[in-house]
């Protein structure tokens, strides 16, 4: 198989080209040996390719704590690698992290590091965890990294459960809309909407419009529905691009309330993971490389990009980053005072503990505004419906008398 490289190399410059291998751990492999570091590796593409890629169900960043944290435990006590991960396949009780592990064991069982034997389950492990256990292996620190591992996915695990508990409140309060409006619009409307015709009267407009807006989903429901599924598989191709999905992340920063959350989150995610990689001594350029694809948001892996480009050219670090307007000023003095202190890693557990804790207060306010919200809305179209029904009603009783 012809796989697609861009390596970082020897001389720590950008090189392209392809190789040939037996598969993608193969390729990764043959690049690790020649000393270069990956920035991006493709596979072949093509019917073939996609009938023997095998699809492995990513582990729970809660799961994965539990498992470096276990793991380092087996290390500190000096016992058998294999016989360790063995028993913790027992202990486990994820399905996807068992099915991992047994993996793993084979690969260990036959000689491969515990790094390679990862990345043999490609797509269910974060790379950033198999890189970091590589560095560990190597510098014999394998320990210390399994419990900062451990501690980095525990603290991603409880933000994601954050924004998930965030979110509960306004999907509960849509889903009961779209109840009424269809319970409404089924059941309700077309009794009354027989019994005002019947009267011979005219109509209030609010009444038209509910009545005609009722007719359209009933006869072109299924199109508008058609066309949203469609716009939802066209826009997920469309962010695929990066010039695009930058345009969306851009947006989605530029939002009040919801784009700073955004951003705390990335930057507490970018501080803590850029003190893992410092904790493990790996050199700047390679941190950069790999802390692109970690941080999820296109702006700030642009600004990322550009970062490297400047220190590749030989610029300090506080000045590569003060440049970028994506990064606070307090992120930029504190990565500063890091640097003239000799304890930038401290300095930048110190920013991600910041914001966590903005992150934290940010949540807490998005909830605070969304059910208030949430709430005038439902009681704008339960209200509105009651009126459009109401206003005929009253004219007919006062017609009558």
């Amino acid at each position: 198989m012809r796989f697609k490289y861009k390596v970082i190399d020897e001389q720590m410059s950008v090189a392209e080209g392809t190789l040939e291998a037996a598969d993608y751990e193969a390729a990764r492999r043959m690049i690790q040996e020649n000393g270069w570091q990956v920035i991006s590796l493709l596979e072949p593409r093509g019917l073939n390719a996609l009938l023997n890629k095998r699809i492995m169900t990513k582990v729970k960043y809660e799961s994965i704590s539990a498992f470096c944290s276990q793991l380092a435990m087996m290390v500190r006590s000096g016992a058998n690698l294999v016989r360790g991960l063995e028993v913790l396949k027992l202990q486990l009780e994820d399905k996807e992290l068992q099915e991992v592990l047994e993996i793993i064991v084979r690969g260990v069982s036959r000689g491969d590091s515990l790094s390679q034997a990862m990345r043999d389950c490609r797509g269910a492990l974060p790379d950033l965890l198999i890189n970091l256990v590589a560095v560990g292996e190597e510098s014999g620190n394998l320990e210390s990294v399994l419990t900062s591992m451990a501690e980095y996915y525990d603290r991603e695990n409880y933000i994601r459960k954050k924004v998930q508990s965030a979110s509960i409140y306004p999907v509960i309060l849509l889903t009961v809309l779209i109840g009424i409006i269809f319970f409404f619009m089924n059941f309700l409307l077309p009794e009354i909407t027989g019994m005002l015709t019947e009267s011979g009267q005219s109509l209030p407009l609010p009444t038209r419009m509910i009545i005609n807006t009722a007719d359209f989903f009933s006869n072109y429901g299924i199109y508008l529905l058609a066309g949203l599924i469609g716009l939802v598989f066209g826009l997920n191709w469309l962010f695929k691009i990066p010039k695009y999905r930058y345009y969306r992340d851009a947006l989605m920063l530029g939002m009040p309330i919801l784009g700073i959350n955004i951003k705390n989150i990335v930057i507490s995610r970018f501080s803590r993971t850029f003190a893992l990689f410092l904790h493990s001594s790996i050199p700047m350029v390679p941190i950069l490389n790999s802390m692109e694809t970690i941080v999820g948001n296109e702006v700030s892996r642009t600004g990322i990009a550009r970062i490297r480009e400047r220190i590749i050219k030989g610029e300090p670090l506080t000045q590569a980053f003060g440049q970028e307007k994506f990064f606070d000023p307090l992120v930029v003095q504190m990565i500063s005072i890091g640097e003239e202190t000799g304890r930038l890693e401290e300095m930048l557990e110190e920013v991600a503990d910041l914001y966590d804790k903005k992150v934290e207060l940010g949540i807490a306010r998005m909830i605070s505004l969304v059910e208030p919200v949430f709430t005038v809305i439902i009681g704008i179209f339960a209200g509105g419906m009651i009126i459009a029904i109401a206003l005929p009603i009253f004219s007919m009783a006062t017609g009558t008398q």
